[in-house]
């Protein structure tokens, strides 16, 4: 029971992180959660559809991302691997 909620409770942190990261680098994620966050019936918009209009934001942001940096995250995983395999030995 302890460790599922330690896992739940490091899941929910580690999509906070991302979230934040997301939010503070990219102005379309940044402009969706402010509009989230502000009158939940703005515009005659419901909650659910801003908050798909925040999932695709989130969506196109990361792969975004993740294309324009793709070869320092490549170089940061390897270096990953190789600390943990020093620490290992």
């Amino acid at each position: 029971m302890v460790r599922g909620f330690r896992e739940g409770i490091g899941s929910v942190i580690s999509v906070a992180v991302v979230l934040t990261v997301l939010v503070s680098t990219d102005p379309r994620v940044k402009m969706r959660v402010t509009e989230l966050a502000g009158d939940p019936v703005e515009g005659g918009r419901t909650i659910a559809t801003r908050a798909g209009d925040l999932g695709q934001a989130l969506w196109l942001a990361a792969r975004d991302q993740s294309l324009e940096n793709a070869p320092l995250l490549i170089f940061a995983a390897v270096g990953v691997v190789l600390v943990l395999f020093m620490l290992r030995t």
